[in-house]
């Protein structure tokens, strides 16, 4: 029995190990597979946030209102649109003639700082004449190759999301599962149950359908709140930068507004365009501009977003970050606001094991 019993681990131990390097030296090949796998999810995951946005509403709209689901979805739906067409017609217009504009002005943004960079290097008559040409060489053949790796990162870090095509049908089909996802919760919840409970039993399936109450609850409370807050800013930041003089004041304040949803990263991305771009017009607008968006991230923290959102579910800023990174770098933007509550929520059981383990070993 014992000879049978080792015979069966090795042979498990060789089929384990087979599998392995098989796994190491077709690494990409998995690595593939892998990440078509997340593509596949990311509609899911816009699905959810969609939903957890029109959620409210159609809550609203069916038990105030007293409309049936099916009408409640219907009629957020048309809302939607109508939005999405007066959007179309009226502001994308000055969006895109915004965003022409700025790329049709590179090489003058270019042209105006290498200008800069040359007549900065010419006043400094002090400093040994070949030491200025190779610090003037240097910095005139790093402009391109620094070009390069911030198209690349930023290609990188928005590529999940902002491929053109990928990036319609993504969203359009993420709209349909949001539609089935409310229309049919109740039902998809319960099957949920069931399923939990046939996989994990009772004690393990009671565990995890307490767990994903707390985290749709953190999920529903940071989302309702957090969209207003960056609604608020994006507004007061679009309006501060009009009256200051601000070049693409609309569509700086939609930037901020959109980006404000991501946590640390979200309003630099946003106030550093802004700077950039005011400083070739007008550098005293440039700092103007900057310094009000910094009062509105200021109030923003101090005021609105305790107010609305109610904190940042108690994470510290490392494991904000953490999760922010890790989010984008799965499934972009959408895993980037998602990531924030789902951290949250393994926070707070983290936080239950060890204390429960530590007072185990006292």
């Amino acid at each position: 029995m014992k000879d049978k019993k080792f015979f069966i681990n090795i042979i498990f131990t060789v089929v384990i190990s087979y599998v392995l390097i098989k796994f190491i030296d077709n690494y990409k090949y998995f690595f593939d597979v892998f990440s078509l796998l997340l593509s596949l999810l990311t509609p899911f995951v816009i699905a959810f946030i969609l939903a957890y946005i029109f959620n409210p509403i159609v809550h609203f709209l069916e038990y105030n209102l007293k409309f049936k689901r099916i009408f409640a979805l219907l009629f957020t739906y048309s809302i939607l649109l109508v939005l999405i067409v007066s959007f179309v017609l009226f502001t994308a217009p000055v969006i895109v003639n915004s965003l022409i504009d700025i790329v049709n002005q590179v090489p003058i943004y270019a042209e105006k700082t290498q200008s800069f960079l040359i007549e900065t290097v010419q006043s400094l008559q002090n400093i040994d004449p070949q030491t200025l040409k190779d610090i003037g060489d240097k910095v005139m053949g790093s402009i391109p190759k620094l070009s390069t790796l911030f198209a690349g990162y930023l290609g990188q870090i928005f590529s999940t999301t902002f491929s053109v095509g990928k990036f319609i049908v993504q969203f359009v089909l993420a709209f349909i599962i949001c539609f089935y996802i409310l229309l049919e919760k109740e039902s998809f919840l319960h099957f949920c149950k069931k399923l939990i409970y046939i996989i994990l039993g009772k004690k393990y399936g009671d565990f995890t359908i307490e767990v994903g109450g707390v985290l749709n609850t953190n999920i529903g409370k940071y989302f309702s709140g957090k969209i207003l807050d960056s609604f608020i800013v994006g507004v007061l930041s679009a309006t501060g930068l009009y009256f200051i003089g601000s070049q693409y004041a609309l569509l700086f304040g939609m930037l901020i507004g959109f980006m404000n949803l991501i946590p640390y990263f979200g309003p630099v991305i946003g106030m550093a365009p802004v700077f950039i771009v005011n400083l070739f017009y007008n550098p005293t607008i440039a700092v103007f501009s900057l310094l009000y968006l910094m009062l509105v991230q200021q109030i923003e923290m101090a005021v609105i977003e305790p107010k609305i959102v109610g904190g940042q579910l108690g994470l510290s800023p490392f494991l904000t970050i953490l999760a922010v990174t890790i989010g984008g770098g799965f499934f972009g933007i959408p895993g980037m606001i998602l990531s924030v509550p789902i951290m949250g929520v393994i926070k707070i059981y983290s936080a239950k094991f060890i204390e429960y383990k530590y007072n185990d070993i006292k």
